[in-house]
């Protein structure tokens, strides 16, 4: 077969061709410089990042006829037997097919012969998580003292499944994966040197689809030119099944106005084109991760891995949304992305995640929830009328306008309510209610109740007590201020404000420079409404009752006590 694929042709042959693995090759060709080299290394991280391929580079610097030497030659007898994999003192074993006992027993055995045409006979094991148990057994012992000419390679993609024992004993040197402007750097090299016809923006697509595996990239890449002879950006994503950034960027709009008929419209048109949803949803929360950046950061061109139109698209969508929301969103984005990913319906769940995100866009920010709920515990803004009063609270308001009222009728004023004494609780003025005070600009001496109720709903900042303490009916006699509660919520507007008699005592006395005392009552008429409940539940407990409504399926329409204290 004559056609070699790219994977292949372009495989590293030494250390200066290893693309993004810069702290590995530094440790390795300092190692040979000082001539310090381990008797094991163990050589792990993603698949397609070059892990078996140092390792035969490492095989050449060490067996090279100029070396040890951090450059290989790679024209000796030795680096062309290993870059051919015929040298007979290079073994490269997989170590999911080898993961018996005997193979390790066999390797043993052949450990103890010296290299027949280098320095050193060295063991290539990949996969080398995939060894049973028992065949690390038998490994250790020679791993722990191996011979001198004897160098262990032990390459995975999965690092935590390798005994502990087996990784005190050898150097661990953790491979990362290739970020997608490396690859790209490297595929352009590639695409100059092969005369391939094909975009930046293609090349840009095939890096990010490799996930960060070199190898990967130059298999898409071998499997895009088959494609086409000129590649263009409409095949590549065909090709791939991606959505490009306009699709991306116009379904992140539609999730941040919260509109959802163009979610589904949107989804619906991935669907036709054939695009793997599991895919895009992995590509819509790095997008919305992309946004949340550029939110945050100054020059988001120096930190993000987009090109100029990705850039673009994210600039034009800021505006729309702040990063609390962005944040929000982005953190359902993942676990939607996780949904749609192990999920036997990934168009529905990508539906029904994308519209339960789009419900977020129309929460507050936190920041101005808290203003709002600061104007609120301020009253009306200044400026505002409410009954001739300027700057008042809205509940002074109405004092005034019920004042009003009330002054034209007297003669209502003066009649006694019918109410039961409620029993006074005294409590200690707080440092919080002493600061809830207004300065006493002016003297005010008011001549009855209900202008005296104004002044102490002027003098009281807190909206918690004043929007109570209007519900209240004044009294003045002497110096005794009765407020009488009537409504529904009597029992608890009563219990409120007696918590608080100390502060309008204190109030009250100022403005009228007098000791003024507050006595707080409820209308006998609240009190029976109150208590009406308590009667309905026990006639509901009471066993004839329940058999007769059974009985005649009945319900309770009112009920009234007897005299003798009954129901």
């Amino acid at each position: 077969m004559s056609y070699l694929v790219l994977a292949r042709k372009w495989r590293p042959q030494g250390f200066d061709d290893l693309v993004g693995q810069e702290p590995i090759t530094r440790i390795l060709k300092n190692s040979l410089s000082q001539n310090k080299i381990a008797h094991a290394y163990i050589f792990s991280g993603p698949r397609g990042v070059g892990k078996t391929s140092t390792a035969r580079i490492l095989a050449k610097a060490l067996n090279c006829e100029k070396g040890p030497t951090p450059s290989p030659c790679g024209v000796c007898a030795s680096c062309t037997a290993i870059k051919d994999g015929s040298s007979i003192d290079v073994l490269e074993i997989d170590g999911a097919s080898n993961n018996s006992v005997d193979d390790i027993r066999d390797l043993r055995e052949g450990v103890k012969y010296t290299p027949l045409g280098g320095r050193y006979k060295i063991y290539i094991i990949d996969e080398a998580h995939m060894l049973s148990t028992s065949a690390f057994n038998a490994l250790l012992k020679t791993l722990e003292e191996p011979p001198p000419h004897a160098i262990f390679v032990l390459a995975t993609t999965a690092a935590k499944k390798i005994p502990a024992t087996i990784f005190s004993r050898c150097q661990h040197l953790p491979f990362r994966r290739i970020s997608a402007q490396k690859i790209k750097e490297r595929l352009k090299h590639i695409k100059d040197s092969e005369g391939i016809k094909i975009s930046d923006s293609a090349i840009e697509m095939v890096a990010r689809a490799a996930d960060g595996s070199m190898r990967d990239s130059l298999t898409i890449l071998d499997q895009v030119t088959s494609f086409s002879s000129e590649i263009t950006d409409t095949e590549v994503k065909d090709l791939l099944g991606i959505a490009d950034i306009g699709m991306l960027s116009g379904i992140s709009i539609a999730i941040i106005d919260s509109d959802r008929e163009k979610i589904v419209k949107l989804i619906a048109e991935l669907v036709d084109r054939g695009t793997d949803l599991k895919s895009f949803a992995k590509d819509l929360v790095e997008f919305f991760r992309n946004l949340l950046v550029a939110k945050i950061v100054k020059k988001p061109e120096d930190t993000l891995e987009m090109d100029e139109t990705g850039i673009n698209a994210i600039r034009q969508i800021l505006p729309k949304v702040s990063a609390d929301i962005l944040t929000l969103m982005l953190s359902e984005m993942v676990k939607a992305e996780s949904e749609v990913r192990s999920s036997f319906s990934p168009r529905l769940s990508l539906e029904m995640s994308l519209i339960r995100v789009s419900f977020i866009s129309t929460l507050k920010p936190v920041k101005e929830a808290i203003e709002n709920i600061e104007a609120l515990m301020k009253g009306v803004p200044q400026g505002t009328d409410s009954a001739g009063v300027r700057g008042q609270s809205p509940q002074a308001a109405r004092r005034v306008e019920e004042s009003g009222v009330r002054e034209q009728k007297p003669e209502v004023r003066n009649q006694e309510p019918v109410r039961e004494q409620v029993s006074e609780i005294s409590v200690q003025v707080s440092e919080s209610n002493t600061q809830n005070l207004k300065p006493n600009t002016q003297t005010m001496e008011p001549i009855d109740d209900i202008s005296l109720l104004q002044a102490i709903l002027e003098k009281i900042e807190d909206p918690r007590i004043t929007s109570k303490l209007e519900k209240a009916k004044p009294v003045l006699n002497n110096n005794t201020l009765t407020l009488t509660f009537n409504s529904n919520d009597a029992m608890i507007f009563a219990d409120a404000i007696k918590k608080n008699s100390v502060l309008i005592e204190k109030i009250a006395t100022g403005i009228r420079k007098n000791p003024t005392k507050i006595v707080v009552e409820i209308d006998a008429k609240a009190k029976k409404t109150v208590t009406r409940k308590e009667l309905e539940d026990k006639a509901r407990a009471d066993p004839s009752v329940k058999e007769a409504m059974e009985l005649f399926d009945a319900r309770i329409i009112d009920v009234k006590p007897k005299q003798n204290g009954g129901v």
